[in-house]
């Protein structure tokens, strides 16, 4: 049974996806619109891996809110969400009797509590760069400062060591008008703001007219250079097949109109067409809130609210498919214990990561808590005990199998997070 607001457990979950596995009634589930895009006949192995990356420092300690530490509400007195049995107007949502959500992110509770999510506390970089530009350069490129001479991102590390013959020229997909950092090194790797835009307004004739261009500047050039065009030149071909117009999400989800939004709804539409998907980044923010981070009327308000509302939709559209897609949501660093004097908090060191899947561990959150006691601090910042590092190792390993690690994230060593399951 589901349910009112139509989620399924775990377990349900996972039963429903064998039934549907053993008839193969998936594909009655496309819409008549959008064509199934086939590739190798196996599709992809493992997970579409989508990866969102908070930009700017998002506040973990106001988002996953420790309301078992009292430390926390004696550092924040003006920004700390109230414990959830409390007379606060605004306070956490339980998710344990530890950590709270923070209400703005009521979307994703339900998540939470019925085993499709889970939060990694207290994780991040060794690194203590206060940067951003650093911290995010080094956390894309799955280093820690440490590894010289690595220039390509651990995501597109990871695809060149799982590459093979019958690949997409769609493996990789970053919703920018850049590629990002992390898909770094890797020759089909595209960058699109967005199908509609990649269609030229869906003008088919400036299409086959700037392929025709792409390919008289190109034909005489080297290997390299030749490989990266025949991969725009597949991609064009691919994705002009897709009326991102016409797309209609399921199961009642709304995206909002912001790139994250925008993002995931086309991410969502590829994976549903079969175009070989297997890793999509998109980027949400700006999380730097120095001033006026406010409670439920400040900046990380705003934010949260398009974060947990486009992530429930993203779930929820994809309700048929999320076996085979894992979401993982990260950002730079964490802000600082103690608020500023501007009602907003400065740049910090720990934080929380995410992970969406039926397949995470059936536990809300996921901590090796330090505690906030000025004893237990690092220079004001709250600590990390769990290497992001270790929770992306996780996931490869046990979502997207045949990666080598030693490849992705060269000279670490892996721990165990129990954050996320094999089948």
């Amino acid at each position: 049974m589901t349910n009112n607001t139509g989620l399924i457990s775990r377990r349900q979950w996972l039963q429903a996806a064998t039934a549907l596995s053993a008839i193969g009634a998936t594909r009655a589930l496309w819409p008549a619109w959008l064509p199934r895009l086939a590739f190798a006949s196996d599709g992809v192995v493992g997970d579409t891996l989508v990866c969102i990356f908070l930009r700017g420092g998002a506040d973990g300690l106001n988002m996953i809110v420790p309301f078992g530490d009292d430390n926390y509400y004696k550092a924040r007195p003006v920004l700390a969400i109230g414990q959830p049995d409390s007379s606060d107007s605004v306070k956490a949502l339980a998710l344990d009797d530890f950590f709270g959500l923070n209400p703005d992110m009521r979307p994703l509770h339900e998540l939470f509590m019925n085993g499709h999510m889970t939060a990694i506390h207290a994780a991040g970089s060794p690194n203590v760069s206060r940067s951003h530009f650093e911290a995010m350069d080094l956390m894309e490129r799955g280093t820690n400062g440490a590894e010289a001479g690595i220039g390509s991102g651990w995501l597109g590390r990871h695809l060149m060591a799982t590459s093979g013959a019958g690949d997409s020229p769609l493996r990789a997909i970053g919703w920018s008008d850049k590629l990002p950092t992390s898909l770094r090194g890797y020759v089909s790797a595209n960058a699109m703001q967005s199908i509609a835009d990649f269609h030229l307004h869906g003008d088919t004739r400036q299409t086959d007219q700037m392929a025709a261009t792409l390919s008289a500047m190109y034909q005489e050039s080297s290997t390299p250079i030749n490989l990266t065009a025949d991969a725009t030149f597949r991609a064009l071909d691919l994705v002009r097949q897709i009326d991102i117009n016409q797309y209609h999400p399921a199961n009642h989800a709304r995206y909002d109109e912001s790139d994250l939004g925008l993002g995931l709804k086309q991410t969502a539409a590829l994976i549903k067409a079969g175009a070989g998907l297997e890793v999509a980044c998109v980027d949400h923010g700006s999380y730097d809130t120095h001033v006026a981070q406010g409670r439920s009327d400040g900046l990380l308000s705003g934010l949260l609210t398009s974060l947990s509302q486009n992530l429930r939709a993203f779930h929820d559209d994809l309700l048929d498919y999320m076996g085979k897609v894992t979401v993982v949501v990260m950002s730079e660093f964490g802000r600082r214990v103690q608020e500023n004097g501007g009602g907003g908090t400065d740049h910090g060191h720990g934080n929380a990561m995410y992970i969406i899947s039926p397949h995470v561990a059936q536990t809300p959150v996921i901590a090796q808590w330090p505690g906030l006691n000025s004893d237990f601090l690092a220079n004001g910042d709250l600590q990390i005990t769990t290497d992001y590092r270790d929770v992306l190792c996780e996931l490869l390993t046990n979502r997207t199998p045949n990666t080598d690690l030693g490849i992705v994230f060269p000279g670490h060593t892996p721990k165990s997070v129990g954050a996320i399951l094999k089948d």
